[in-house]
């Protein structure tokens, strides 16, 4: 259960901070042409790098974080970033 809080700890923060990037250059208030586009992907990298990392403790893969990331990414291709997370984290919950 505490792999589900965490995972969704993730989730939140990286949306946050997902949404003041987008925030911020939007409104004008930071420089660069490219910072919207890496403000964008650094949520993303970061929660990535935590799940590969919690994928393989002592080298072997957890069942259910690779179906949570695979759920993710399936549902990645057609909802927004955050309804594919919670819905990799719930399938990863759901698991016997």
């Amino acid at each position: 259960m505490s792999v589900v809080l965490f995972v969704t700890g993730l989730a939140v923060t990286t949306y946050l901070l997902r949404l003041a990037g987008v925030s911020a250059a939007a409104s004008g208030r930071v420089g660069g042409p490219g910072f919207g586009a890496a403000a964008a992907a650094l949520p993303v990298a970061l929660l990535a790098a935590v799940v590969t990392v919690q994928a393989a403790p002592g080298g072997a893969p957890s069942v259910r974080l690779a179906v949570a990331a695979t759920v993710a990414g399936l549902c990645a291709r057609r909802t927004g970033f955050l309804p594919a997370v919670l819905l990799g984290t719930l399938a990863g919950a759901l698991l016997p």
